[in-house]
């Protein structure tokens, strides 16, 4: 990343760290360890740098890797940490793992307090805060078996490197589009083979579809899906411009502020979005929504991920997906595709691991070897690296319209979304404005607008002082 992207991290870093451990790919289910592998008991945890075999002696060498996610994520990476300790049987990977929710808090506890695992699992929109807070990360860069430079480089560039080293390995590849009940959308006139799909086609779709039965709503959302995927990609198409630039400005006008929240407020009127009072006890959980669930809805916009997700992705009595994916809703004369491509997950390496030749030995079989992909297959949606989406691609290992999504959006992809547009406490703040809008609290989309640059002043205002 650009040098002037880490200053502004800096300026950010003091209050941003606690607050911008937010968002989430893969979450899901808690499932508890196989081994005694939380920081709290287990031995590695305790250990001191001195402490830890080396290495060189020939002893075995026991690192910590920690991760979130479901239960399917949790089985596959455990698979692939027995196939990897047997062909490597004088290195142990202690599994440290939990749903989204437990593990954010925990990890800025243990990174800030030295007590982190040897490989972790970081959010990308956690990592300019983190960059800038210190050198907690080895560099990978010296690792030639990882095959970083046969990554793609949009993804490399753009979120693993800084200016002193290469700091992350892609788990995988998120595109931006639209899982949909294909099925069901034919009834209505949708045709997937059609890549023109405007937000005028979703609101005339969506109208379609509500006015043939009330109990039935085109977009299954939630509030903060709303903001991210709705608000957010509007504005960006409308725009070409970041939400919030480097500096801390609002970087759109009011005018456009206001029609971005007005596709919010449009598809929840006319009954495209299921009103708040019934979708509201599925925030963060969505796709445990009944309706979704009975086939009353019909897509999702998000992440190439939410197409791999076998929570969200439904299966008729033979097994068979009802589900596939598709484009991302666009605009007519956009300024951008408003698609953001990002890593699914990166990991890391401690700064302070005292084997990091072992831990690198292990995220390359992870992530650059064929046994590692047919292990881990769409845990994080698509691999980095094209060979390996060739080889998945010849042994069926991954949803093909994922495939699709990742390629079309390596394509057609925005620009990179900057570190205050990621900002956690900002994505608060529009989930919130999100709530609001769903139960008519503003008089005008332009009240809400001000309420919005209001909010992102003090936001930026506060992290200023802290």
């Amino acid at each position: 990343m650009r040098k002037h992207k880490r200053l502004i991290a800096a300026f950010m870093a003091a209050g941003m760290l606690a607050g911008s451990l937010a968002g989430c790919s893969g979450s899901g289910k808690t499932a508890e360890p196989t081994t005694a592998a939380g920081a709290e008991n287990t031995t590695a945890a305790a250990q001191t740098e001195g402490e830890k075999p080396s290495e060189a002696s020939g002893e075995t060498v026991t690192l910590r890797m920690s991760w979130w996610g479901g239960d399917s994520r949790h089985e596959r990476i455990l698979a692939v940490i027995d196939a990897f300790q047997k062909a490597n049987p004088d290195i142990v990977i202690e599994p440290e793992y939990s749903a989204f929710a437990d593990y954010r808090d925990k990890f800025t506890m243990q990174l800030t307090s030295g007590a982190a695992a040897d490989i972790m699992a970081v959010d990308q929109p956690w990592v300019s805060s983190i960059m800038a807070q210190g050198d907690f990360f080895a560099d990978l860069s010296g690792y030639a078996d990882l095959g970083l430079d046969d990554m793609d480089a949009y993804i490399i560039d753009n979120f693993c490197k800084f200016d002193n080293g290469t700091f992350f390995v892609p788990a995988g590849v998120n595109g931006m589009g639209s899982l949909v009940d294909t099925e069901k959308l034919a009834e209505y006139g949708f045709d997937p083979a059609d890549k023109t799909f405007t937000w005028d086609d979703l609101i005339a779709l969506g109208e379609k579809v509500h006015a043939a039965d009330s109990s039935q709503y085109l977009c299954c959302v939630d509030s903060k899906q709303a903001a991210l995927y709705y608000a957010r990609v509007y504005l960006r198409q409308l725009t070409g411009k970041q939400f919030i630039n480097d500096d801390g400005t609002v970087g759109v006008t009011r005018e456009e502020l206001a029609e971005a929240l007005g596709l919010v407020n449009t598809l929840f009127e006319k009954g495209i979005f299921q009103p708040i009072e019934e979708a509201g006890i599925y925030e963060n959980s969505m796709t445990q929504n009944p309706t979704w669930l009975n086939r009353q809805m019909f897509m999702i916009l998000g992440r190439t991920s939410v197409m791999t997700d076998a929570s969200a992705r439904r299966a008729d009595e033979g097994g068979n997906y009802t589900t596939s994916g598709y484009v991302l809703p666009q605009m007519e004369n956009s300024k951008e595709s408003g698609i953001e491509v990002r890593p699914t997950t990166l990991f890391a390496v401690n700064g302070k691991c005292a084997n990091p030749e072992a831990a690198a030995k292990f995220l390359s079989f992870m992530f650059n070897s064929e046994e590692g992909a047919e292990l881990l297959k769409d845990t994080y949606s698509v691999p980095a690296r094209e060979s390996l989406r060739t080889f998945c691609e010849e042994k069926a290992l991954l949803d093909e319209s994922a495939m699709e999504n990742v390629v079309y959006s390596l394509e057609n992809s925005g620009n990179v979304v900057n570190a205050w547009s990621n900002n956690s406490e900002v994505e608060a703040m529009m989930t919130e404005i999100m709530q609001k809008i769903a139960y008519k609290q503003y008089d005008s989309m332009e009240e809400a607008a001000d309420e919005v640059i209001s909010r992102i002043d003090q936001i930026v205002a506060s992290s200023a002082q802290s």
